[in-house]
């Protein structure tokens, strides 16, 4: 192969050349809902000019881009490349029905040349558009999260053991030329896991698999993590790593050998200098390096390593340190940590922080959010002095990745300012999920200034992956309706209030033309049983196609109206949220939003009891609105959630001139529960979102 010249094109080897007639070549080589429509595009005769691409739906230009995007693959600085922004399929939605049959393509404009796909390209506009749906709708549904660093690292070690074993099969040898360091001190921490001390030369990778030779090949998963050592030469580092083997090396160990590497050519070197440790002696030796180790599962291996640490109730008595504590309220938020409030009393040793374990997933108290109060009460429990109980009680954030299904009684971990620690058990009932609207008030106790406090980021981001997780199909009873033209209905919690919506459904639906249907969302709560036998007689009494849904939550539901709305096949829609009704202007109003053409919002004013534009939860709301099926789609995807699910407008985008204000079509009967923390959240959510917009 030969260098290309300056003049030399590079393209990829599949790239079309030109034809005789000297047309621009190109290709389309990206597709995705999410991200748009990728290619590339040459000019005969003038690759360096930039070239105009049209997006077609039939014979008809519908979008245009150009080129300018990096392309690498063709060529050293090369600019060759364009794309469509993933808005265009939000476009190619609103089209109407009709449309959906016309071709999709790719072309250069002001010539005659459609670019070919190197890709999976839908080839009609309903092509496009379902798979824009579904692709919006994936992205909606939540993830579970990805496990924690320390149990990728344990699983990566366990594909390295799996790999060790046929190393364990060849010749392995111990030249003195390939020794690469030597093993101080070993820590049998569980079954499976064995941490060791001592030095290796720099340079080693962070994992590998490895053979322990002690009678016989043992397969192992290496980690490690590398400190500097004054005691060594400057070729050589301090480690502290993890061994996945079932190894467990004897109290007096002879001459042995670890083979490391890929081929096992390199070898550590433990034998009768090698000590055992204990726990407590080996943590120190850990404490005293984490902070200045190096390397990329420093993290991780800390992670391993808190998991697997003493965590026994009583042996810190046993070791003669005195020290008690409780904790008396447990906040716990998923993906987050815990909130506590609770006494540590250790009356010979000054208390400076918290651990806390639940099942496997190991806290640790941020110590800027951490408090210490005085607790009075404990005086006649402890005698002594005012000093003892004078910061006896606490307040404090423990972070950690604690999961949704965590399980097991929580344990204590009281860490001294010496280093020492203790553990007590707290009361399995301390526990529970924080409910962010229903325990605002005692969230904000513990920590009045909590919008100011350093974690509150994580805490709303923890929040919003909350939200996410919630956003699901809502279940439905009975075989669902379709419909083209959708009125939703969020069913109200008190019992007469749930009737008079079906009180004003089975007077106004005979009324609505036949292509409109409704969809009653209720909840698991008191008025269930009532909505669904309420439902049963609506149906035999009317021809409207009837759907009723039901929420895992008691909140509004605007976060599932894609997924209402996508499985009843539904083009318009008009949401009524959870305790507002349609008045008699409002149904009126309902029917012609529903007809209406175009894209653009439907605005139902909400009034309170007295007439008046509703001043408390906002007369203008996304409690109350009309709007199309596509942009609904198009919005949700960015749209910030909420934990009542609907503040405000909920971020709806406004097109002045084109939305519609209809007056007084809808009756506040009901409201939220008040909850200074949800609104505080939400309006947080709300700005995060905007701003986001805005960018």
């Amino acid at each position: 192969m030969f260098p290309a010249t300056a003049t030399d094109e590079v393209l990829p080897a599949a790239a079309p050349r030109d034809d005789a007639a000297g047309r621009p070549r190109g290709a389309v080589d990206g597709f995705d809902p999410l991200t748009g429509i990728e290619g590339w595009a040459l000019a005969a005769g003038a690759p360096a000019d930039t070239v105009r691409i049209e997006l077609t739906v039939g014979a008809d230009a519908f979008a245009f881009a150009q080129t300018g995007l990096p392309r690498p693959d063709l060529g050293p600085g090369s600019l060759a490349g364009f794309r469509f922004a993933p808005e265009v399929f939000a476009r190619l939605a609103k089209l109407a029905p009709h449309r959906g049959t016309l071709a999709v393509g790719v072309r250069v404009a002001d010539a005659d040349r459609t670019l070919p796909a190197d890709c999976a390209l839908p080839a009609t506009v309903a092509e496009c558009v379902a798979a824009w749906r579904s692709a919006v709708l994936g992205a909606k549904r939540f993830d579970e999260a990805s496990p924690a660093k320390g149990d990728r690292l344990l699983a990566r070690l366990s594909a390295f053991r799996l790999e060790a074993q046929s190393l364990a099969g060849k010749p392995l040898r111990p030249f003195s030329d390939n020794e690469v360091g030597r093993i101080d001190a070993l820590h049998l921490a569980s079954e499976g896991q064995l941490w060791f001390v001592g030095s290796m030369k720099r340079g080693m990778e962070p994992e590998f698999p490895a053979v322990v030779a002690d009678r016989r090949k043992i397969p192992a998963g290496v980690a490690i993590l590398h400190y500097e050592r004054q005691d060594l030469p400057l070729s050589e580092v301090g480690v502290i790593g993890v061994m996945d083997t079932s190894w467990t090396p004897p109290p007096a160990a002879d001459d042995g050998f670890v083979y490391v590497g890929r081929n096992g050519q390199f070898h550590l070197r433990y034998g009768a200098h090698t000590k055992l440790l204990r726990t407590e002696a080996f943590l120190a030796a850990y404490g005293q390096v984490q902070a200045v180790a190096g390397g990329r599962n420093a993290d991780a291996i800390a992670a391993v390593l808190g998991s697997a640490a003493n965590w026994l109730p009583g042996a810190a008595a046993a070791a003669g340190i005195l020290a008690e504590g409780s904790v008396d309220r447990l906040l716990a938020v998923p993906g987050f940590g815990c909130i506590a409030e609770g006494w540590a009393v250790s009356p010979a040793r000054r208390v400076e922080t918290f651990h806390l374990k639940i099942g496997d997933c190991v806290m640790v108290a941020d110590d800027a959010a951490t408090e210490f109060r005085a607790r009075p009460d404990l005086q006649s429990a402890f005698g002594g002095g005012a000093s003892v109980t004078q910061r006896a009680g606490f307040v404090a954030v423990l972070r950690g990745a604690l999961p949704a299904s965590t399980g097991g009684a929580p344990l204590l971990r009281i860490v001294h300012a010496d280093g020492s620690m203790a553990v007590s058990r707290v009361e399995p009932k301390a526990l529970r999920l924080l409910d962010f609207v229903a325990d605002g008030e005692e969230l904000l106790r513990l920590y009045p200034s909590l919008r100011h406090e350093p974690f509150y980021p994580a805490l709303l981001d923890a929040v919003r992956r909350m939200l996410d997780a919630r956003a699901a199909e809502p279940l439905a009873f009975g075989a669902p309706m379709a419909a083209r033209r959708l009125i939703v209905i969020r069913l109200p919690a008190e019992r007469s209030n749930l009737r008079l919506v079906f009180d004003r459904l089975a007077r106004h639906l005979p009324d609505l033309d036949a292509s409109i249907g409704v969809a009653l969302v209720a909840d698991q709560g008191a008025g269930r049983s009532e909505a669904l036998l309420q439902f049963h007689e609506l149906k035999a009494r009317v021809a409207t196609p009837l759907s009723l849904f039901a929420l895992p939550h008691e909140f509004d539901a605007v976060d599932e109206l894609p997924f209402i709305l996508t499985r009843l096949g539904a083009e318009r829609f008009v949401h009524v949220g959870r305790g507002v009704v349609l008045t008699a202007e409002g149904w009126r109003e309902a029917a012609t939003s529903l007809f209406r053409r175009g894209h653009f919002v439907d605005r139902f004013e909400i009034v309170d009891e007295n007439g008046l534009p509703d001043r408390v939860d906002g007369a203008l709301s996304a409690a109350c609105f009309g709007w199309s099926v596509p942009a609904l789609l198009g919005w949700s995807l960015d749209a910030p959630r909420f934990l009542r699910g609907v503040f405000g407008g909920n971020a709806l985008p406004e097109t002045p001139g084109f939305d519609r204000v209809l007056p007084a079509c809808a009756a506040r009967i009901e409201r939220a529960k008040p909850s200074r923390l949800a609104d505080m959240i939400d309006a947080d959510l709300a700005l995060a979102g905007s701003r986001k917009d805005a960018a």
